[in-house]
């Protein structure tokens, strides 16, 4: 099938740099999934129909340049996953399954590759193939949760300042029953979904939030990175894990607080001496502590609502703790899994001080416009 994407040059320094990251991610899956493969030649190809090839007698594992050039980086995985599970067959199996049958799917459930990737033919039009399920929830109950969650974030823009409080902790509390229910019913729809930061580095504020997402939702959160061919850099991504309306509440708080945390700063940091870096950091760092805060005194209040409340951990960790096709599900795409050491943060007092404050008062709503909501959480409008 022909490759989306606009007709864009490129030069050979960058179609050199791309062979570099092939390889370089080639290794990585190796490591990953703990294989043991001799690593083949690499070649961009100029085909605007074959994604993707692998040649037995070359040892020859060829990835279209258009396909690098129209899709995101996390499509070209699957592509290359793909072509790698070919090469297990031959080099794990003996076997050269080029119809795609029983080795080869049991090859790609080797390299956690699923879904339309493991057929001969892909649409690379959209999502990755673990996220290419519909942004939907797949159920109708789901989507019914998620409808009325959003009425109730959209109560949460009151000015009423209880009202709207109000209206976060009902939603709050749908959202835990509808995870106690499906929990209690051994469902197993999830949904992975990638937000990319655009930056080189992790900012010590967007992994509060990571931090944070994790807590008070039953989501699992993952910060990652993926590559950016057209501009050969790495970037970092935050990678959501969980079933589809959890994942979709979690991104929209994501791009609520990231946008709603700079807006204040731009409006707060004459007040603070200097207004550098220090001074936003601190500002930052006590919108977040304040809003954990509001967050905690909610979750209890739901915890003592549902009659559910055990040792020190949040209600949302206990729902992922309990949900073991929810592990088996994120080890599919990262089963080397380790945990980075925080970082000590130096505060300036004012600026935290405020912040906590003012974090404490906000409140988590649908936002009208602009990236966090996309057309609100049930998808594009």
């Amino acid at each position: 099938m022909p490759v989306p994407g606009q007709e864009v040059k490129v030069d050979d320094q960058l179609r050199l740099a791309w062979l570099q990251q092939l390889q370089l991610e080639y290794e990585n899956i190796c490591f990953q999934y703990r294989l043991t493969l001799n690593p083949p030649v690499f070649e961009l190809s100029d085909s605007a129909t074959i994604l993707g090839s692998w040649n037995t007698k070359h040892r020859l594992l060829s990835i279209s340049s258009h396909l690098i050039k129209g899709c995101s980086w996390s499509i070209t995985l699957q592509v290359l996953k793909h072509e790698m599970a070919h090469q297990i067959c031959v080099d794990c199996f003996s076997q050269n399954d080029g119809r795609h049958g029983a080795v080869f799917q049991k090859a790609c459930r080797m390299v956690g590759l699923s879904g339309s990737f493991c057929r001969a033919a892909a649409d690379c039009s959209g999502l990755p193939a673990q996220e290419a399920a519909d942004v939907l929830p797949r159920t109708g109950q789901g989507r019914k949760i998620l409808a009325r969650v959003e009425k109730l974030l959209a109560l949460a823009a009151s000015d009423n300042e209880h009202e709207a409080a109000l209206a976060m902790q009902r939603a709050g509390d749908l959202l835990v029953r509808h995870n106690l229910t499906i929990l209690k019913q051994g469902r197993c729809d999830y949904e992975h979904r990638s937000l990319n930061t655009g930056s080189r580095r992790m900012p010590g504020h967007i992994r509060e939030i990571c931090s944070l997402l994790q807590d008070f939702f039953p989501v699992r959160v993952i910060c990652a990175s993926t590559y950016e061919p057209m501009r050969d850099v790495e970037v970092r991504t935050i990678e959501l894990f969980g079933r589809p309306e959890n994942v979709a509440v979690a991104e929209h708080c994501y791009f609520f607080l990231t946008e709603k945390m700079h807006s204040l700063w731009r409006d707060n940091k004459q007040r603070f001496a200097g207004g550098g870096l220090r001074a936003r950091n601190s500002y930052f760092h006590g919108l977040l502590i304040g809003f954990r805060q509001k967050l905690t005194q909610s979750a209890n209040r739901s915890e003592e609502r549902t009659g559910y409340r055990e040792r020190q951990d949040s209600l949302a960790r206990l729902i992922v703790l309990g949900d073991k096709g929810l592990e088996d599900f994120v080890g599919s795409s990262f089963p080397r899994l380790r945990k980075g050491r925080r970082r000590k943060i130096i505060l300036q007092g004012d600026a935290y001080n405020q912040a906590v404050a003012t974090g404490r008062s906000l409140v988590l709503h649908r936002v009208v416009t602009g990236k966090a909501c996309r057309g609100g959480l049930l998808g594009p409008g």
